[in-house]
């Protein structure tokens, strides 16, 4: 442990990083929090940059261009509500906006990964089905669109990328109740879906990490 953690106790966050920093925000401790916390990768403390999330919200994703990241979906409860918000945060000022345009879907519990031109949304929940599209927000003029969705729909799912590929690993659908351990690979070139194979157990509430040439799948129930 590094000396520091987050000043509130909560699950079901997201994150985003640049090369200076990591911001981690949303969750529930509960009840749901909108609070953005900034840990300083130089000397590991843990701050408060000045905002937060506009709506205080659990079980969203995350993805980030060089400028910006984007927090997108969620839900909040009592009574349970999903969103199809995309906050966005200027990692320049580290202010918070809504950059005009929502995921089209309602939704929770998605997972996110990003290229250098796009994030990715796939998955989720929206509190009647779960969903197999994936949504891109292009980074360069912050629009929307559904470039595919994968052969079955999860939740719970997470979500690591190359410079070529992301790749959206585990989850879990109901009925029947069905933990998934399938790897879908999403072409950054055409935007084609593929099942590449397994992970080694099926699982769900998972976490990914990715570096140039390796993604690791981390943990899960």
């Amino acid at each position: 442990a590094p000396g520091t953690g987050l000043p509130q106790a909560r699950r079901y966050l997201a994150a985003v990083s640049t090369s200076s920093y990591g911001y981690f925000a949303g969750g529930t401790a509960p009840p749901q929090v909108c609070t953005i916390d900034r840990l300083d990768f130089s000397n590991e403390t843990l701050s408060l940059p000045g905002t937060g999330l506009p709506q205080a919200r659990n079980a969203l994703a995350a993805v980030s261009s060089s400028s910006y990241g984007y927090f997108g979906g969620g839900l909040n409860s009592p009574p349970t509500t999903y969103y199809c918000i995309i906050d966005r945060l200027d990692f320049s000022n580290e202010t918070i906006s809504v950059p005009g345009t929502g995921l089209p879907y309602y939704r929770g519990k998605q997972g996110g990964t990003s290229s250098n031109s796009y994030g990715y949304f796939g998955g989720g929940y929206n509190g009647s089905s779960y969903l197999a599209t994936i949504d891109r927000i292009d980074f360069s003029n912050e629009t929307i669109s559904t470039p595919g969705s994968f052969s079955v729909g999860r939740e719970n799912l997470a979500a690591v990328s190359s410079s070529s590929y992301g790749y959206f690993g585990g989850g879990y659908s109901t009925p029947p109740a069905t933990y998934h351990c399938t790897i879908d690979r999403l072409d950054f070139s055409n935007e084609t879906i593929s099942d590449i194979g397994d992970l080694s157990q099926a699982r769900r509430y998972l976490s990914a990490v990715s570096t140039s040439s390796y993604g690791y799948f981390g943990g899960g129930t």
